[in-house]
């Protein structure tokens, strides 16, 4: 598409100009209030999955087509329509976590109609990963008393004094309880998302079981420093260093883990691409 037929295609009269401040609306609403929780982690994933999903609609704009119909209009209308009257009132963590899913799906249903859902489905698949699975694994399954056994077996390597009773953890100078909240379930699922967001950005010519070593791995990852980080809380505590516990736990030390994450996936994935790259003879020659 050159540069006058995009002007054109989004003119303030035109149907996809109607619908970038549709979407710009629907992000805005969604964003408010959860910079007003003040949850970093939670700020910086929902403008990472946003900002990614508008870049791949970008970078296939010319071969968008905005027809829909009547029927999915109505339906993306109410789900849109439904979204909002919630956000009127109170909004809870979890749905703050579903509303990208729902929007991107009443979205596509506005801009394309039934075929929408598949024209859109990588942003939609993508907005899904940005939370969804934190919601079910926690409604499903509570992984805390894995997260204590583990976290246990690592501090009895090194050495401590160790000793587990079903979620709590004791050292000579104190003991942590890991509940739900300190389980792993947000760093497994935050590292799930964005070992999908990597496969969504990188053009990577791999099958499907070389693809699927990266969210398992991920989820692993995400467990793992989540446990060191538990290790780290139980020797705080038992040497009464509650300043330093509360940094690591509720202050901007707790971000720190994030970023280690995040940097293990980045490695990860870099390894993966080498060891997985096919061979080019073309450029083995002179």
């Amino acid at each position: 598409m050159n540069q006058p037929d995009l002007f054109k295609r989004i003119s303030p009269t035109s149907p996809a100009f109607l619908l970038l401040v549709l979407c710009a609306a629907t992000v805005a609403i969604q964003m408010t209030p959860i910079f007003k929780t003040g949850n970093s982690d939670r700020q910086i994933t929902s403008i990472l999955f946003w900002s990614v999903a508008a870049y791949l609609i970008w970078e296939r704009q010319d071969k968008l087509k905005f027809d829909t119909g009547p029927i999915a209009s109505c339906v993306g209308a109410i789900l849109l329509a439904l979204l909002l009257l919630k956000c009127t009132g109170y909004c809870e963590e979890s749905f703050l976590i579903v509303y990208p899913f729902i929007a991107s799906i009443a979205l596509a249903l506005l801009a394309s109609g039934w075929k929408g859902l598949r024209a859109y489905w990588r942003e939609i698949i993508l907005l899904f990963f940005a939370g969804i699975p934190e919601v079910l694994l926690a409604k499903l399954t509570d992984p805390a008393p894995i997260t204590a056994q583990f976290a246990s077996a690592m501090l009895w390597f090194s050495g401590l004094p160790i000793v587990r009773k079903g979620i709590y953890l004791e050292l000579p100078g104190g003991s942590v309880q890991v509940y739900s909240g300190c389980s792993g379930v947000v760093a497994m699922t935050q590292l799930l998302g964005m070992s999908v967001l990597f496969l969504m950005l990188l053009p990577l010519p791999w099958k499907w079981y070389q693809k699927a070593i990266l969210p398992v791995a991920a989820i692993a990852i995400g467990f793992i420093v989540n446990a060191l980080r538990v290790s780290l809380m139980a020797i705080l505590v038992s040497q009464k260093q509650i300043a330093a516990f509360n940094y690591w736990h509720d202050g901007s030390g707790s971000l720190v883990f994030s970023v280690i994450g995040t940097l293990l996936l980045v490695v990860l994935v870099w390894l993966l691409i080498q060891i997985f790259a096919p061979a080019d003879p073309a450029q083995e020659e002179p």
